[in-house]
């Protein structure tokens, strides 16, 4: 009988030789497919939002005269009806610049108790300019309002004619003489600088008046000029946080009202607003 076991074992692999060899070249495609198959790109990297920094605050307004005088008349009134005591709280801080006119009426011979005012020369010829702030230590109000701890010395400027808002001189009226003529209206609104004993005395002007010399051509007489006292400087307020303060005699009498302020820069200026004397802090 013949051996049919060898045979048999060829056969089988020649049955799985093709299954083998094919399983293999699809292993081999499937790799050069891997290979040659790009990558799949990362997805981008998420771009950080970055807040936008914020705006910074505008720079407040520097404050009129007529901010000044709208403000004190709604601290008057406040005060006279007795529903607050102090105002202008929004004020406290912010810039002022403000042109006080003078001479409207022209020279004086015989100034008084006048703030500012200016003397002709005929000798010169020239025109001496005078500003004085006025000392307001024993007043009143400035005894009742609550002024900072260690304030030694209290002085300042009035605003004249508070009822007019505008800087220039007031309208003159020829108008007939009154029978029984009455008393320009007292001061009842002013910028008072407070002053602590420790603070330096060149910061004290009560006793000490600005003054400038105007020197005039030969001939010239106008009597007809006006000046400019310019005040700058910031509201500091009182202790209590308020800008102004009022105090009245009365109920019949109106309300005195100041504001606490730090006054930097104080200068004479021409009616076209042109410096002659500058005195900064």
């Amino acid at each position: 009988m013949s051996d049919n076991n060898p045979r048999s074992a060829d056969r089988k692999f020649a049955l799985f030789a093709p299954v083998v060899i094919g399983l293999a070249a699809v292993a081999v495609l499937v790799w050069l497919l891997i290979r040659q198959t790009p990558p799949t790109p990362a997805p981008p990297e998420p771009i950080p939002v970055v807040a936008a920094p914020p705006a910074a605050p505008a720079p407040q307004k520097t404050a009129t005269r007529g901010d000044l005088i709208a403000a004190a008349a709604t601290a008057a009134n406040a005060y006279a009806a007795g529903t607050a005591d102090g105002g202008g709280r929004d004020l406290v801080g912010r810039r002022f610049r403000m042109r006080l006119m003078f001479g409207c009426g022209g020279p004086t011979a015989d100034p008084g108790s006048a703030q500012a005012y200016y003397q002709y020369d005929p000798a010169g010829p020239a025109l001496r300019l005078v500003a004085r702030p006025a000392i307001w230590t024993d007043l009143p109000l400035v005894r009742a309002a609550p002024t900072p701890k260690g304030t030694e010395l209290v002085e300042g400027f009035w605003l004249p004619r508070p009822w007019l808002a505008s800087e220039g001189c007031p309208s003159r009226r020829a108008i007939a003489p009154p029978a029984t003529p009455t008393p320009a209206e007292a001061p009842t609104l002013g910028l008072a600088m407070l002053h602590a004993a420790q603070d330096s005395r060149v910061e004290r002007r009560g006793e000490r008046a600005y003054e400038h010399v105007v020197k005039l051509d030969a001939g010239d007489v106008d009597q007809a000029r006006t000046f400019g006292l310019v005040l700058e400087g910031k509201v500091s307020g009182f202790a209590d946080g308020a800008a102004i303060h009022c105090w009245s005699e009365s109920a019949e009498h109106r309300p005195v009202c100041l504001y606490a302020v730090d006054i930097d820069r104080v200068a004479f200026e021409d009616a076209r607003a042109t410096v002659l004397a500058d005195w900064p802090k």
